[in-house]
């Protein structure tokens, strides 16, 4: 808003104004107030202070992330290489063991899943069977007396380091890990020793009393006394089969009217001491009794 204001000068001994004197008239011009430039600078400042922040926080956010990735590759590289490392060393400890089991016979403590145990382990290679079997069942001088209950067929008994039934419930779990072939070495009172084998052995569990599920083909020199019991429930002489063969002539066995095989008779110290009383193997030595039995299992 402009705003127009004239003076008038007076000389200095007169009261009245002059006329010729010169009457000054200035215009007065308002300016309204602005913000400072400085102020505006500050605030564009500011702004372009939090841009550049934000930028750096992005750049760091990727190199972090970067840092990550890279740290990640790392980590599974080295897992790998750890892995193969591990892998390389436990086939190498698995093969020493296995050539170790091979060729010294013994007594080992074995895992099978939560289960653990000992076991007689035979490395005999005299007969050409080769080593690395699994004993579960050994007899060669009547120390261990074979008429038993159920529970200790079921549990096992005797000293694997002698005479021995490993348990039925060992066998199972041994059996359940992968295919087995059996191997059943007999030995009569002249020192003539005879063998069946066979190349996939298998049992069910102690709901169906442990029946011989399979036994595969057969091989060696004993005859196939086994495959007479194929099918059959394990029976002692408190869990009874059809014909109370237990009862009658002793000892735990897969039953069947009643045996071929008969391996946990009673002891005899002569072949022909008593008539089908003993320890038996029909296709081999016919009612005469054994001296010596072995039935052990080897995985495939």
């Amino acid at each position: 808003m402009n705003r127009r204001r004239c003076q008038h000068r007076y000389p200095p001994d007169s009261g009245t104004p002059n006329s010729s004197d010169g009457v000054f008239c200035g215009v007065l011009v308002s300016i309204p107030a602005t913000t400072p430039a400085d102020g505006y600078s500050s605030g564009f400042g500011f702004e372009l202070l939090m841009a550049r922040l934000e930028e750096l926080e992005a750049r760091v956010a990727q190199k972090l992330e970067q840092v990550q990735q890279t740290a990640t590759l790392h980590q599974q590289q080295l897992e790998a290489k750890f892995a193969g490392v591990m892998y390389f060393l436990s086939k190498s400890i698995r093969q020493q063991q296995m050539e170790l089991l091979s060729t010294h016979s013994g007594v080992y403590t074995v895992r099978y899943n939560t289960s653990m145990f000992r076991v007689f382990r035979d490395g005999s290679l005299e007969y050409g069977f080769g080593g690395n079997w699994t004993v579960f069942q050994r007899r060669f001088d009547g120390s261990v007396d074979f008429n038993r209950s159920w529970s200790d067929y079921r549990h096992g008994f005797g000293d694997v380091f002698g005479e021995h039934w490993l348990g039925l419930e060992k066998l199972k779990t041994i059996i359940d890990t992968g295919r087995h072939e059996l191997l059943v070495v007999l030995e009569d009172f002249d020192g003539v020793i005879a063998y069946a084998r066979y190349d996939n052995f298998r049992i069910a569990g102690e709901s169906e009393r442990y029946a011989i599920k399979s036994l595969g083909r057969y091989a060696g020199t004993a005859g196939n006394a086994m495959e007479y019991h194929l099918t059959e429930k394990f029976a002692t002489y408190d869990r009874k089969d059809e014909n109370d063969c237990a009862e009658r002539f002793g000892g735990g066995e897969w039953f069947y009217n009643c045996y071929h095989a008969r391996l946990n008779g009673p002891y005899m110290e002569s072949a022909k001491l008593t008539k089908r009383k003993g320890i038996h193997w029909y296709e081999f030595r016919g009612h005469d009794s054994l001296k010596a039995t072995k039935m052990m299992i080897r995985a495939l």
